[in-house]
């Protein structure tokens, strides 16, 4: 942002990071103008693309564990959006978060109910044949196959996209505040001074992104796209 602002344009050049937990990433060009940018997207949408970067990488395991935590993370975002619809206190979510944040079990609880309360219906879940492969990988050391891999990313994808698409529409405006709330926790008091901007990548699981066609999108086509854009900024 700040090439941008002394010479009309930004820099073509791409500086290669790895994924952060808290989404905010500091950076200094070649011409030595730092600036921060930090991550619009949610962590369930990060998570699932790391699932998908460990695919092409050769990493299975690590693919199937990164689904798993999006979806799970995509629990927390939908338990956020609904208290903010029901409270408009973020303060609420946190401290009933507390109660429960080291135990999956009743976030999928918390959820299961939330939803249906929300939206008149049992939502789909995983299947039992898949919630067993997942254990077995996560929990047994199974090394799955690079098919199975697939397999179960696309049915992590059929089981969260809809909803997310669902809650983008009726919650709209608390899906824009949790989104906000995301990016205010991401500012630093060293940002005094800096320049701090904010990004956002076309993530399969995509909050942002609006056409129709992004989200009938497979696994497997996702793949061959994040494959070409390796390839473009030389990180493949």
């Amino acid at each position: 942002m700040q090439c941008f602002q002394e010479l009309g344009r930004p820099t073509d050049e791409f500086s290669h990071v790895g994924f952060r937990d808290d989404g905010r990433y500091e950076i200094k060009c070649s011409l030595g103008h730092e600036t921060a940018t930090v991550l619009q997207q949610q962590k369930f949408e990060v998570l699932f693309d790391i699932g998908a970067h460990a695919i092409l990488d050769g990493y299975y395991r690590e693919a199937v564990s990164s689904f798993t935590s999006s979806l799970e993370r995509f629990y927390e975002f939908a338990l956020r959006v609904f208290l903010e619809q029901a409270s408009k206190s973020e303060e609420l979510f946190q401290n009933c978060w507390k109660k429960v944040a080291n135990q999956s079990e009743r976030q999928l609880g918390a959820f299961v109910f939330l939803w249906a309360s929300n939206f008149g219906e049992s939502p789909e879940l995983l299947s039992n044949p898949q919630v067993s492969f997942r254990n077995e990988v996560i929990h047994k050391g199974k090394i799955p196959t690079s098919e199975e891999a697939v397999r179960y990313g696309n049915s992590v994808l059929g089981v969260l996209r809809p909803k997310m698409l669902a809650l983008r529409e009726q919650f709209a405006e608390e899906v824009s505040k949790v989104t906000f709330y995301h990016l205010r926790d991401c500012r630093s008091d060293s940002d005094n001074g800096k320049t701090v901007s904010t990004i956002s990548i076309s993530t399969i699981v995509s909050l942002t992104c609006g056409e129709i066609s992004h989200h009938t999108m497979s696994l497997e086509e996702h793949l061959i796209r994040l494959s070409e854009w390796r390839k473009i900024t030389g990180n493949s």
